[in-house]
């Protein structure tokens, strides 16, 4: 129902969705879903951008069909599928929000109410936010899509801590980063979009401190002891600053069932993990104050929470420039895309766009009609590939926490090429190797890649795409085969051709270019899979590492004795996890089109675009079979 609405509202002109809208769900619907105030600037962009562009497109035809070829009607249909596919994609963007930002509710960040505008929701689930950053949102809704993971995967990563050794090598043969330095750079980080409704009071002065920044971020959730770990990593850090010491004891326990994250988590998770003020957001997923946070990394000890930022961070961000320079690229790249039929005109000889001033508004207006719908198309391609290749990065530095600095090893007679990040071309922090042999940080890399890896995190953006790409790989195949078959059924049998030789071309050009995001999705996604692999690998080795030295130092006594039930115990928890690894391979591996990624979805997309094009050259004579 939701996706019904918002195509049908997307699909008409906004100065007839608009009033439809405020008089159907009313005027503050019609405000957020930025179809009021109708102004100057809005008019203009209704002419030239919405899909009025279709209705002018037609008028015009209807105009100038007298003097138009044949073919001019699949052009227009063209134009016609392009602008139903966009509203397609934005029918899915907002049939995927939760119940509580489209039902009938009183809640505050309703798409009825005017919390939805003030809390920027609209602008926070565009690919234009959390892939390019152009406003500047991206940090904060990385944030919120990783809490949200966490809920999607049912665990809770702030019960699980890393011990970082001060001398130990880091996988960029640098020296290892402190755990403290973790910390800080997590708070640099969220500082530069950190905001908060709430009063923040410094309790050693007394004095109400800015909500926002820094400042508002150093001492964020000293007000929020509701949200918390009780008994956890509160009573924790005082017992390091109390004593001096660190409690070994494995925190192994990631799940709610055993963590009691439901019961922490005291407004309705699915409510929190959509939409939470900043600081109650944090709050939230911390479950811990600055202070106790800062005790524990001080010590060598780091929440994984803390890790998976940064991780996350490292990954996805961009600045708001680089972002709008894809953008950019992508309009250029279209805009030449919808002008190129002039050119194809005058390579087989043609006048540019026509002869009879009839023919010559319709194919101006035409150019400028199509490339809108290009942009939209091949952005709706290109961020996911964007997307794509930072999970792949974030795959590549979950795997180099356990492999370390190898890039490349044989095993099987295959070579196989694993990236390490370069500390002077990432971004970021360094990396650190996981210490395999103890339980309580297996227990965190395995909590950490199971929010992490492929498709666990930002889930519902993944299905997202999925459905992007369907809706958009079916529109730009429909309007070549539509030609081909057109062609074919309607052929006049004396010679000549029913839809011109530049008019075929085009459209092949067009199918092929929009079909290489979609080929690179694949591919991109495949190497994500292939992590999976690598990684079950790499924690059987570390598995056998660890029993042979266990069998090594049985019968020694003493601490050796000691050691070796601990290196038994990690040993079982790492086949745990490699089980679980390898479970994931099969239940949850990257999809693109909604088929699971391989190299032979390549070569069906490669089958289906030579058939089309076979169909399409058909009368060109270049093909003696099919003559």
């Amino acid at each position: 129902r939701s996706w019904l609405w918002a195509f049908l509202i997307e699909i008409l002109p906004v100065f007839v969705a608009a009033p439809m809208v405020a008089m159907w769900s009313g005027v503050e619907e019609a405000k957020n879903r930025a179809l009021l105030p109708y102004t100057p600037g809005q008019a203009v962009a209704d002419f030239f951008f919405s899909p009025t562009i279709v209705f002018i497109s037609l008028g015009l035809w209807l105009f100038a069909r007298d003097v138009l070829p044949q073919d001019a009607v699949y052009e227009l249909v063209g134009v016609t599928l392009f602008a139903v596919g966009r509203a397609a994609t934005l029918g899915i963007k907002y049939a995927c929000y939760p119940d509580l930002q489209l039902n009938d509710t009183t809640d505050s960040i309703n798409i009825k109410n005017p919390g939805y505008e003030k809390g920027q929701i609209r602008d926070k689930a565009q690919m234009a936010t959390y892939v390019m950053n152009i406003q500047g949102l991206q940090k904060i809704q990385l944030c919120n899509l990783l809490y949200k993971s966490c809920l999607y995967v049912d665990t809770d990563l702030s019960a699980a801590y890393f011990h970082i050794r001060h001398c130990a090598p880091s996988i960029t043969a640098e020296k290892q980063v402190t755990a403290l330095q973790m910390w800080e750079n997590c708070l640099d980080e969220l500082s530069e979009v950190y905001t908060s409704e709430d009063p923040i009071v410094d309790p050693e002065t007394g004095k109400v401190v800015s909500p926002t920044g820094a400042d508002g971020l150093k001492l964020f959730t000293l007000n929020k002891d509701n949200h918390c770990n009780p008994g956890g990593n509160e009573e924790y850090a005082e017992e390091i600053e109390e004593h001096g010491f660190v409690n070994e004891a494995a925190a192994v326990a990631m799940h709610k069932s055993a963590t009691g994250l439901s019961a922490v988590h005291l407004v309705d998770p699915g409510k929190q993990a959509e939409h939470m003020e900043d600081g109650l957001m944090l709050a939230t997923f911390f479950r811990s104050r600055n202070r106790d946070i800062t005790a524990l990394a001080k010590r060598g000890k780091i929440p994984a929470t803390v890790v998976a930022l940064n991780l996350v961070f490292k990954s996805f961000d961009r600045t708001p420039k680089e972002g709008a320079r894809i953008m950019t690229a992508i309009m250029i790249f279209a805009v030449c895309l919808g002008f190129s039929p002039p050119f194809l005109r005058m390579m087989v000889g043609k006048t540019a766009f026509g002869d009879s001033p009839q023919e010559i508004v319709f194919r101006v207006w035409l150019c400028w009609a199509t490339s809108p719908s290009f942009f939209i198309i091949f952005f709706f391609n290109i961020a996911p590939c964007v997307w794509y290749y930072s999970k792949l990065k974030l795959a590549r530095e979950l795997h180099a926490m356990l492999a370390g600095m190898g890039e490349s090893f044989t095993c099987g007679g295959n070579v196989k090429v694993v990236w390490s990040p370069q500390s002077q071309k990432a971004a970021g922090l360094p990396g650190f190797e996981v210490d395999m042999r103890c339980t309580e940080d297996v227990a965190a890399w395995a909590a950490l890649r199971q929010v992490l890896h492929g498709g666990n995190f930002g889930p519902i953006i993944h299905r997202k795409f999925q459905m992007y790409g369907v809706i958009m790989f079916s529109i730009f195949l429909a309007v070549p085969t539509l030609q081909a078959l057109g062609s074919f059924y309607n052929d006049p049998g004396d010679g000549s051709q029913v839809i011109e030789v530049d008019v075929k071309i085009l459209s092949i050009l067009r199918m092929l270019l929009l079909a290489v995001p979609i080929i690179v999705q694949v591919l991109i996604a495949y190497k994500v899979n292939q992590y999976t692999g690598y990684q079950e690998e790499a924690v059987f080795r570390q598995a056998r590492a660890n029993m042979a030295l266990s069998a090594n130092l049985r019968g020694r006594g003493g601490d050796q004795e000691e050691l070796a039930d601990k290196l038994d115990r990690t040993q079982g928890l790492l086949c745990a996890v490699a089980d679980e690894i390898r479970s994931s391979e099969e239940s949850s591996p990257m999809r693109v089109l909604g088929l699971v990624a391989h190299p032979g979805v390549v070569i069906s997309l490669f089958s289906v675009l030579t058939a089309i094009i076979v169909l399409e050259v058909r009368e060109l004579g270049i093909v003696p079979f099919l003559e």
